[in-house]
């Protein structure tokens, strides 16, 4: 197997180790610079694949800024944006990682406590009139106790002329709602559908359309677009009840993303 070649500084962030690939970029952890003025020695740099317009750069950091200026404590901390050929931004590091990669394994309480509390940081995007886009076991933090919502789906942002295929990731499309693989924009009844994704995948560890050829992504929203949802049979009737509500026809589902967290934390007496 090759060795993944780490850059040593990405901007003025020093580099110590590479988390991983996911949401079309490449995760680092780093030093940040004194000039952020900081009280942690450790963030997380995302670069995302491919160079990035001036205009694109524009767009991101615009997006950037309104999901920084959102108060709660259920959305991660976004520090800075650096344009250098490609787009790169620093944000908050959770040692404990992600539900998507953990750095150990995760109870089930865990597992839907970070997921109750990533809703919470959705409902407040939404009241602030912003769509994540990009919900994934990946974007759901985990902290002691609880969790946070990261990653937002800059990738459409950035790309705004590009088809969907240009930046659906492996693995991404079992988390879209149907209808943003059909074209629709982002909203908040979107959101709601990939949190009970995201809920099917936490208790189940499957993904609700079975094996679908996440490497290609066309395919794969082929593969969704023409599969019905199908919830697993290992799910509890109270845990079934909260995924298929949140998974139903738009106008059906819950009204808000706080509606689905209460729900979340009645699965786990919360």
């Amino acid at each position: 197997m090759a060795t993944v070649e780490i850059p040593r500084q990405l901007a003025d962030f020093t580099v110590l180790s590479r988390l991983g690939v996911g949401g079309n970029g490449t995760f680092y952890v780093a030093t940040p610079p004194p000039r952020l003025g900081l009280a942690t020695d450790r963030v997380v740099v995302k670069v995302f694949g491919g160079l990035c317009s001036d205009d694109a750069y524009r767009r991101g950091v615009r997006e950037l800024r309104a999901f920084a200026a959102v108060r709660s404590p259920y959305l991660a901390a976004l520090y800075d944006a650096v344009l250098q050929g490609q787009f790169m931004y620093a944000m908050e590091y959770f040692p404990l990682g992600s539900l998507g990669e953990p750095s150990r394994p995760l109870s089930r309480t865990e597992r839907l406590a970070a997921l109750a509390d990533a809703a919470r940081g959705v409902d407040a995007l939404h009241e602030a009139g912003i769509a994540h886009a990009n919900i994934t076991p990946s974007s759901v933090m985990v902290t002691d106790g609880g969790g946070r919502i990261s990653d937002l789906g800059l990738a459409r942002v950035l790309a705004t002329d590009e088809p969907i295929t240009s930046f659906a990731q492996p693995g991404a499309v079992q988390y879209m709602d149907p209808a943003l693989l059909a074209g629709d924009a982002p909203s908040r009844a979107t959101d709601i559908w990939s949190l009970g994704a995201c809920l099917h995948r936490a208790l189940t560890g499957a993904g609700v359309y079975g094996q679908i050829p996440d490497a290609q992504p066309l395919l794969a929203i082929r593969a969704a677009l023409s599969t019905p949802p199908a919830l697993s049979e290992n799910l509890a009737p109270d845990e079934r009840a909260v995924v298929a509500n949140c998974l139903a026809l738009t106008g059906q589902r819950p009204g808000t993303a706080i509606e689905v967290a209460e729900r979340i934390d009645a699965l786990i007496g919360r």
